[in-house]
C-alpha cells in the first residue's frame, strides 16, 4: 500500500487513495517534474502553458511603453516650456501633479475593476483615458494654452496609473511565481526604453520642428499604437480563458473581492508600501525636473540633457531583465533592495554637491550619479513588485497593487509642488536645486531605514523574500501535495 510506483500509478490514472496523507512522503520534487507535464498534456492544454506567453509578455510590454513616453515627455522640454508659458518650477510641476492627483484613488478602484471585471475590459478603459489625455495635451500646447495642457495632462492620469496597475495581475495569469520575476524585468524593461527613446527623441523633434507640438503628437501616435497592442492582447487572453474554462469575469478564481481583505493585509506589506513611496516617490520627483537641473547648473544644453536622462532609462532597460533573471536564480530579494537603495543615497549626493558649470565648460563628472542612478531604477522595482504575489492571495493582487500605487501617487501630488515651492524660494543658491535635494535625500533615507525593517520582518516570517525560484517551487509544490491539489487535478 506503501509502494511509491502504486502512488504514482493511482496519481497518474485517477484511481481513488485511501492513504492520501501519504503523497507528501511518497512524491519527491523530481517525480514532479516529470509527472506533472502528463497531468496536463493533451489538447486541453491552456496557451499559457505553451510559447505563446512569450507573445503575451511582448504584447503586455508594448501596452505601457508609448505610456511612458508621454508621462516624461515634459521635462524633456522644461526649459522651453518655462519660456514659453513663463512659469517657474513650483507651476511646472503641476503638469505632474495633476496627473497624481486622481490617482491617490484611481488605481485603488482600478485594482476592484481589475479583480471583479477581468484585466481585459480594465485594459480598454484605461487605454482609452491615456489616448483621449494625451490628445487633449497636445492640443494645449498647440495654441499654447497652459490650463488646457494641465486639463490633458488630468485625464491622461485617469488612464496612466491604472494601466500600469493592470500589469501585474496579467503577467500572474501567464507566468509562474519562478517566471514572474523576469517577466517583470521585461515588461520594465520596455517601459525603461519608453522613457530612453522619449528623453532622446522628445528635444530634437522640437529642435528640427521648431514647435512645440510636435514632439507631443508623436507621442499621442505611439499612445494609438500602443492601445492596438492592447486590443490584440485581450483576444489572446480571452482565448486563454476559453481554453480553461475560467470565468471571463475573473483571472484567478471565483472567490469575489471584498474590502475586508484590505484589513487582513500583512504587516509585512505595509512595510513595502512606504519603502516603494519613499523611495520611488524621490526619484520620480527628481526626474520631473533633471533635464532642467542639467541646463541650469551643470552647463548642458537641451540636446545633451536629453542624451543624458535618455542613459538612466536606457541601462535600466537593458539591465532590467539580467536583474529578474538573477533574482530568479539566487533571490535575496530585500539584501539586493538595501544594496540598491544605498547606491541610490550615494549618488544623489554626489549629485547635489557636485560643482556647477557653465555652457562653456559642462560638468561631465554628473555621469557618475546618472548611472547610479540608473542602477536603482534597474533593480529596485524588478525586485519590489514580485514580492506582492509571494505574500498576499492571488485574487487580491490586484486591489493590493491599486493600493500601493493609490498610496505613491499621493505622495506625488504634494512632493513636486512642495519642492518647486523650495526651489523657487531658494532659487538663488545653486539655482534652488540644493535644498529640493536635501528634501529628497532624507526622505531616501527614511526609506532605507524601511528595508532594513522589511529585512528583519522577512526572516520573523519565514524569509519568503528571500527566496529563490527553486525554493518557492519547492513550496508550492508541498503546498500542493498537502491541500490535495494535485491528487484533484489527476481525478479530472
Amino acid at each position: 500500500m506503501d509502494n511509491p510506483a502504486s502512488t504514482r500509478a493511482a496519481l497518474l490514472t485517477g484511481k481513488s487513495l485511501e492513504w492520501e496523507d501519504d503523497l507528501s512522503v511518497n512524491i519527491s520534487r523530481s517525480e514532479k517534474q516529470q509527472e506533472l507535464p502528463l497531468l496536463f498534456s493533451g489538447k486541453s492544454s491552456s496557451i499559457r502553458r505553451s510559447k505563446m506567453k512569450w507573445v503575451a509578455l511582448f504584447l503586455a510590454s508594448m501596452l505601457n511603453f508609448a505610456l511612458y513616453f508621454n508621462l516624461h515627455g515634459p521635462q524633456s522640454l522644461q526649459p522651453p516650456l518655462q519660456e514659453v508659458f513663463d512659469i517657474g518650477d513650483s507651476k511646472f510641476n503641476i503638469i505632474y501633479s495633476v496627473y497624481s492627483l486622481p490617482n491617490i484613488v484611481l488605481p485603488l478602484l482600478g485594482g476592484f475593476l481589475i479583480d471583479f471585471l477581468g484585466v481585459r475590459a480594465a485594459i480598454n478603459l484605461f487605454g482609452f483615458f491615456v489616448i483621449l489625455g494625451q490628445g487633449a495635451f497636445t492640443y494645449g500646447t498647440y495654441i499654447k494654452n497652459f490650463q488646457f495642457m494641465v486639463i490633458g495632462r488630468f485625464i491622461f492620469g485617469l488612464g496612466g496609473e491604472s494601466l500600469t496597475v493592470s500589469q501585474l495581475p496579467f503577467l500572474a495569469k501567464w507566468f509562474s511565481g519562478k517566471e514572474l520575476s523576469f517577466a517583470w524585468g521585461f515588461v520594465k524593461a520596455a517601459l525603461r526604453f519608453g522613457s530612453s527613446l522619449s528623453s532622446f527623441l522628445i528635444p530634437k523633434i522640437y529642435l528640427a520642428s521648431g514647435t512645440l507640438y510636435a514632439p507631443f503628437l508623436v507621442g499621442l501616435a505611439l499612445t494609438v499604437i500602443s492601445w492596438l497592442f492592447g486590443l490584440l492582447l485581450c483576444y489572446l487572453d480571452k482565448m486563454a480563458d476559453k481554453q480553461e474554462s475560467l470565468l471571463q469575469t475573473s483571472g484567478f478564481s471565483d472567490d469575489s473581492v471584498k474590502l475586508k481583505d484590505l484589513k487582513n493585509l500583512p504587516f509585512l506589506l505595509h512595510l513595502l508600501l512606504i519603502s516603494y513611496t519613499c523611495l520611488y516617490g524621490s526619484v520620480f520627483a527628481l526626474s520631473n525636473n533633471l533635464n532642467n537641473i542639467l541646463v541650469r547648473r551643470f552647463g548642458f544644453d537641451v540636446n545633451e540633457a536629453g542624451n543624458l536622462v535618455m542613459m538612466i532609462y536606457l541601462i535600466s532597460a537593458v539591465s532590467s531583465p539580467l536583474v529578474g533573471i538573477i533574482v530568479t536564480r539566487f533571490g535575496k530579494r530585500i539584501k539586493m533592495m538595501f544594496v540598491a537603495t544605498c547606491i541610490l543615497i550615494l549618488s544623489q549626493m554626489a549629485l547635489n554637491f557636485m560643482e556647477d558649470r557653465t555652457p562653456d565648460d559642462p560638468n561631465s563628472n554628473v555621469i557618475i550619479a546618472l548611472v547610479g542612478t540608473s542602477i536603482f531604477f534597474a533593480m529596485y522595482s524588478i525586485l519590489f513588485w514580485p514580492c506582492i504575489p509571494l505574500i498576499v492571495e492571488k485574487k487580491v493582487i490586484g486591489t493590493t497593487t491599486g493600493l500601493i500605487t493609490s498610496v505613491y501617487n499621493l505622495l506625488l501630488t504634494i512632493l513636486p509642488i512642495g519642492l518647486g515651492i523650495i526651489h523657487d524660494v531658494t532659487e538663488d543658491f545653486h539655482f534652488g536645486y540644493f535644498w529640493t535635494e536635501i528634501a529628497l535625500i532624507l526622505l531616501l533615507t527614511i526609506g532605507l531605514a524601511i528595508v532594513l525593517w522589511i529585512y528583519f520582518e522577512d526572516i520573523q516570517t519565514g524569509r519568503r523574500l528571500d527566496k529563490s525560484a527553486k525554493d518557492l517551487e519547492d513550496e508550492e509544490f508541498e503546498e500542493e501535495v498537502s491541500s490535495g491539489d494535485i491528487l484533484e487535478s489527476s481525478k479530472k
